[in-house]
This record gives structure tokens, sequence and C-alpha cells, in this order.
């Protein structure tokens, strides 16, 4: 069975509790790792380089900034904190979780980047208890400690944000609440691919799954939003779900996976698959062709808006009168303008009895090697649902494969494996 690693982030006020609580699941259960975070801030008592901190100067912190080397970072009482995107990411890949104890900020900066992260909220059982823990601690000054106890209210108004909360009173009982959400995480289909225990009732369906082993796979996901003005757009319907469950599948084959998603509902990929967020057609294509560059698959999942308005607004149109009339022209169309090296999937939406031939037409025009045909006119399936099936072609002219009902991520892994016993056997 495949198992992703998760993102543990742990936040809340200073003396909240929250590295100790860190520390607990660290030292309780395997395959979870303490990441250390770099701070320009000096060390404190006997804490030690490398182990409980990376202290570096502040004109190394920023160089790193400068090379996008943080996955969050933060100015906290005027030091800089920050966390490495590339070392994550790596123990994820590794079926190893991470767990971070931060600033309130750098945790909101997480949950934007990797929105898999679970981010659980650490405060005492009253204001005067945090007060009390701060003084208890003998490190920070009279002035320090209101410092803080201000902060502290800034940093709770924060607290939506997060998906847990844990009052962290009695640490006994604290520590028996982290662990509980942490295994309760790890219990989620999508950190474990698709069970090994379910393979049975569909045999032969995953075959082809391993070929994806160690390749580059680049997802476009969700929908795209061409600009009226500052408020409205033109897009087209999409929640996303078919990419996410697609980035999914091609990671848990061990594949090295990029979703380059629009503003959908479902932007919410495993930690170890990185995401791209874009908003309009233009700003789709100009990621492509960043991330393709050494792909081996770009699976065009994305339902890009097909047409956008010729000019937009800066702010709001007032409504006055009652129309507004929008001249609108299409939108590029990404697959032809990529002119991609590397193998693509693309996804056709087909109506009618015509259904089939429109989509061979269409694998054809955008010089695409495979298209997964997705019927319109099902009712149940396709767009903003959670269940698809459809049809899978082929330009080498392999006979068409039929993917069964089933939930989204069923037929993604299913489109998965034939295409790659699809490159095994034809090349």
């Amino acid at each position: 069975m495949f198992n992703s690693g998760m993102l543990f982030v742990l936040a809340g006020p200073s003396g909240a509790g929250k590295t100790t609580l860190a520390h607990s699941l660290v030292d309780k259960l395997d395959g979870v790792h303490f990441s250390v975070s770099t701070t320009t801030r000096p060390a404190r008592g006997e804490e030690v380089n490398g182990k409980d901190y990376f202290f570096v100067s502040k004109d190394e912190f920023q160089q790193r900034i400068e090379k996008s080397y943080f996955l969050e970072w933060a100015d906290v009482h005027g030091n800089k904190y920050g966390t490495e995107s590339s070392w994550v990411r790596q123990q994820m890949v590794k079926g190893r979780s991470v767990i971070l104890d931060i600033d309130v900020q750098g945790a909101v900066q997480i949950k934007e980047k990797m929105p898999s992260a679970v981010l659980i909220f650490v405060l005492p059982a009253s204001n005067d208890l945090l007060r009390k823990r701060l003084e208890q601690r003998n490190t920070d000054s009279g002035k320090t400690v209101e410092k803080r106890m201000k902060a502290a209210a800034g940093e709770v108004s924060f607290m939506g944000v997060f998906d847990y909360f844990i009052c962290n009173n009695i640490l006994a009982q604290a520590k028996i609440d982290i662990e509980s959400i942490y295994l309760a995480e790890k219990m989620k289909i999508q950190n474990i691919g698709w069970p090994d225990q379910a393979l049975d009732y569909h045999s032969g369906y995953m075959d082809g799954l391993s070929f994806w082993a160690g390749k580059r796979i680049v997802v476009s996901s969700g929908p795209t939003r061409e600009k009226i003005d500052d408020v409205r757009f033109v897009s087209n319907r999409s929640s996303g779900l078919m990419g996410v469950s697609l980035a999914e599948a091609f990671l848990s084959a061990g594949a090295d996976v990029v979703l380059v998603s629009g503003p959908a509902f479902n932007m919410k990929p495993p930690g170890p698959v990185r995401l791209v967020k874009v908003e309009s057609a233009e700003d789709m294509l100009l990621s492509l062709q960043k991330e393709i560059k050494d792909a081996d698959l770009l699976v065009m999942a994305a339902a890009v808006s097909d047409f956008a308005p010729v000019s937009s607004v800066t702010g709001k149109i007032k409504r006055q009168g009652n129309r507004l009339n929008l001249d609108l022209e299409p939108t590029v169309d990404i697959t032809a303008s990529l002119n991609s090296s590397c193998n693509v999937l693309s996804f056709a939406l087909e109506y009618g009895d015509d259904a089939v031939e429109n989509a061979r037409l269409k694998m054809k025009r955008k010089k695409s090697s495979f298209i997964f045909l997705n019927r319109g006119d099902k009712p149940g399936i396709g767009m903003e649902t959670a269940c698809n099936s459809g049809m899978l072609l082929f330009a080498s002219g392999s006979e068409d494969i039929e993917i069964p009902l089933g939930s989204k991520k069923f037929v993604a892994f299913g489109i998965t494996a034939a295409l790659g016993r699809e490159i095994l056997n034809n090349g």
C-alpha cells in the first residue's frame, strides 16, 4: 500500500506548549520527523545549531528567501523564521510525516502553498495561564512577555484558518488529542493511494501503474477565470476533483507530480505534489510552458474557459441600467500552443451520437497521444460531481478502453494504469 507522508503544523501563541506536543508525537510514533526551522535569532540557553534551529545571519536568510528556499517564513518579534521546502517534500515522498511548530503567520503561508497540510491550533485554557507560562520560562524580560501577550490576541484571530484545535490545559490529554488527529489523518484515502485490500475486486485494473515510477508528470486542473472586472469573470464549470485525483494516482504510482490548477473548489493534492496556482488561460499556458520542459507526460484535465472578454475593467462595474454587453474572444488553445515534446493526455467533454468521433478529431487536432472522453449527457458523472466514467482513446490505434463508473479517484487510477500499459505495449 502506498503511503504519502503528511505535514502537520502546530501553531499558537508563544508559551502555548506546541513544541512539547510536537516532540511528544515524534518520540511516540514511527515515521514522524521534527522539522528544524531556520532563524536569524541568537541561540537561547543550551540550544544547539542543527538540532533546535539552524541559526543564520539576516543576510543569509534574505538570500534564501530570494531563491524560494522556504516553504514558509515569517518575521516574529523582530527575528525571521523559515522552513525549507524541498526537504519537507522529500520526506513525504518517502512516506515520512513532518511536524512543525511555528508561528501563526507561517502556518497560514503553508496552507496557501500546501492545502493538504494539517493545521492544529494550540492554546492554554486561559489568558492568565498563558502569561504564567511565559513568566515561568525565565527566558524573556517583562517587556517581552507583555509584547508576546499582546501578539497572542492577534494570533488567535487566525484560528479559523486551522483544521483542529487543542486546549493544552492538561498535558497528558493534549498528547492523546494530537495523536488521535495524526492517526485519523493517516487513514484518509487521500494519503494511502488505492489500498491493497481493494485490488482483488477489480483484477488487472491497476496493471500498468508501475510504469510511472520515477517519471515526471504535469497535471493541469480546474477552471480558468477570465476577468470582466476585479469582481466578475467568465469561466467553465469544474470542481478540480478529477485533476487532483489524477495527481494522486500518478503520485501513488511513484511519479514526481506537479499540479497546475486554476481556482477550483478542489485544490488539495497530497503534500508531495507541488501545487502551482494560476488564474487565467494565459497564466496556465505560461506555467505549463515552464513545467513541461523535462516532463514525461502532460495531463490536460483543466476546464479552460473557451472565451475571454476583449477588455476588462479595473475595480467593479456599477450596475446601471438592465444590460451589460460583453465582447468575447477565444482564449488561447493551450495544448496546441505548447507543442509539447512529451506525451499528452487530453480530455473531451462531448454530447450526442457523434461523441466518440468528435473526441478522435479533437485528439488529432491537438496532436495528443491519448484522450479521455467524458459524456456530458449522462447524469451523475463529469463536471462538479464525485463520480465519473468514460472511454480512453489512443492515437496509436489501440483498442479503446472503457473506464467503468466509480469515484473520480477510481477512474483516475484506471486511466493512469491504462496509459502505463499502452506505453509499455506500444512504446
